[in-house]
């Protein structure tokens, strides 16, 4: 890796904790250090490239995005069918040599170890039915934000410019002359959202929490798309009737068939849950079978100046058909995000 400080290139065993050897300064990231080989020069530009070269302002989780490896649409959803692909093979060899030693004369050893191989199998096919119950993902941003929190503050002193904290637990953002409410459950997008300004320059208050939206305001939803994304969108419109209540977030159907969108697989909801998002008649059959098999697109992978291009157009839209003009009162039409082009992540 290149030193961050004197530009020397540096083996492993020249910077040993994450100390260059030649200017005797240490850094905050070494790529060996850590799942997402992330270096202090990468770090910063990730960060030029994603802030319109500090133009904008960015969450921790928005800076770590990009960095993270690409899940594939190709795994398996069983651990029984993982299983069966390592195995298959000491079962077909076990089941050939088990007929041949039975069938033949002196082949007992044939026999046994067929048997042996076969019983691998079965103890093998066993286990992935016991044990294979997948454990709770944990979010895949959660070592980047240690590093960075950490590490990152520990040599620098501070976060690098233009990244901001996650937006607190229970507040309400309210910006003088507010006339839109933003819902939006994800905190590093929230704080994206009020760093640059947004609340400010179209009346938005912003919360992540749907039990402290301002009154009488019309709501606008912000999520990802995901099972619990969509479910916030339905409950929010059950849990504020007569309110005017906008799906702003990035539907399944924008990403599933998308290459290049960032879908990561995370816990499979369960059948129930999906039953219920069905019989609320805003999600097709296909977009209820990816979000069965546990596939999310975080607003996070979303190019941050992509993303605060759209909030922006909403809620200037919401805002302005809550005006005195009756024909601009057109706001529940709204749509929101489609994936963007292949030059636009």
């Amino acid at each position: 890796m290149i030193c961050p400080f004197c530009e020397k290139n540096l083996l492993y065993r020249e910077r040993p904790n994450r100390t260059c050897s030649g200017c005797k300064r240490r850094f905050a990231l070494d790529p060996k250090g850590n799942s997402m080989r992330l270096s202090d020069l990468r770090v910063r530009r990730l960060l030029a490239k994603l802030t319109d070269d500090g133009r904008l302002k960015i969450s921790v989780d928005q800076l770590g995005a990009p960095a993270l490896p690409r899940a594939t649409s190709d795994t398996s959803d069983s651990p029984v069918v993982e299983a069966l692909g390592c195995l298959w093979v000491p079962l077909l060899v076990g089941t050939g040599m088990l007929v041949v030693g039975l069938s033949a004369e002196d082949m007992g050893g044939f026999a046994i170890f067929g048997s042996v191989l076969v019983l691998i199998f079965a103890i093998g096919m066993l286990s992935a039915l016991i044990f294979g119950k997948k454990k709770p993902t944990t979010h895949p941003l959660s070592g980047f934000r240690g590093v960075l929190m950490s590490n990152w503050k520990e040599v620098y002193g501070s976060l690098p410019p233009g990244v901001v904290e996650d937006f607190p637990y229970r507040r309400l953002y309210v910006p003088e002359g507010a006339r839109v409410a933003l819902l939006c459950p994800d905190r590093a997008i929230a704080a994206f959202l009020v760093a640059n300004g947004l609340p400010e320059r179209y009346g938005v208050a912003v919360t992540t929490e749907l039990d402290r939206l301002p009154e009488e305001m019309p709501v606008v939803v912000l999520h990802d798309a995901s099972a619990p994304g969509c479910r916030l969108a339905i409950r929010t419109r059950e849990a504020l009737p007569g309110r005017t209540v906008i799906d702003a977030g990035l539907p399944p159907r924008a990403v599933m068939q998308t290459p290049g969108a960032p879908a990561r697989r995370g816990d499979k909801p369960t059948s129930d849950f999906i039953k219920w998002l069905g019989e609320s008649g805003t999600l097709t059959k296909a977009e209820l079978n990816w979000l069965a098999r546990g596939w999310t697109v975080s607003l996070v992978a979303v190019r941050p100046a992509k993303l605060l291009a759209a909030v922006s157009r909403t809620v200037e839209r919401v805002g302005a058909a809550t005006g005195p003009d009756p024909e601009r009162r057109k706001a529940e039409s709204v749509g929101f995000l489609t994936w963007p082009g292949e030059d636009g992540r």
